[in-house]
């Protein structure tokens, strides 16, 4: 092989490792304090981003939704998504982790944009991107926790969240289907 490829491939992969650990160090306010492994880290990072927000769509629906479906399941993020993540907050605290309390700016843009629906539109918007969208990605990821997490409390809270967050998963394929009618 060629000085110069050998010369780029060195350098694609120290770019590539110093990017990937700068975005595990920006996990914590404090970076390297974290004491689980990176999937660990990122794993609980994502989870806080969606529960927090899961919860802040779900005060939005409690003023705009006009179908009562939409208004209960609301409630029910509002209460199961906070519990979870009071439930993640000790966890990351010994793992050192700096947990999000409000959506990331990406999902603050979604906010924004369901804030600006009212009546069906938002009912339905919010049942799709909140119940259904929302849900398949939390899914996803809590399984993927439940079978990679290296710390033992890390992949317990991932397995005890799981069953709620596919109940939530179904009813909101059951609240999308009411309020499409």
């Amino acid at each position: 092989m060629r000085p110069v490829n050998l010369a780029i491939g060195a350098v694609t992969a120290l770019l590539l490792g110093v990017s990937h650990m700068a975005y595990a160090a920006s996990m914590s306010e404090q970076p390297g304090t974290a004491l689980a492994g990176d999937s660990d880290v990122i794993f609980l990072r994502k989870a806080a981003d969606a529960g927090t927000m899961e919860i802040a769509a779900s005060r939005l629906a409690q003023t705009k939704a006009s179908s009562e479906p939409v208004k209960a399941f609301a409630a029910m993020m509002i209460r199961d998504h906070g519990a979870a993540n009071e439930k993640m907050k000790p966890i990351a605290q010994r793992l050192g982790i700096q947990l999000p309390s409000s959506p990331p700016d990406v999902k603050k843009q979604e906010l924004a944009q369901l804030e600006q629906l009212s009546g069906p539109a938002f009912d339905n918007a919010y049942a799709q991107q909140i119940g259904i969208d929302a849900h398949q990605d939390a899914v996803a990821l809590f399984r993927k926790a439940v079978d990679d997490a290296k710390d033992a409390d890390v992949k317990a809270f991932a397995r005890q969240t799981l069953p709620t967050l596919s109940h939530h998963l179904d009813m909101a394929k059951q609240m999308a289907a009411q309020v499409k009618k």
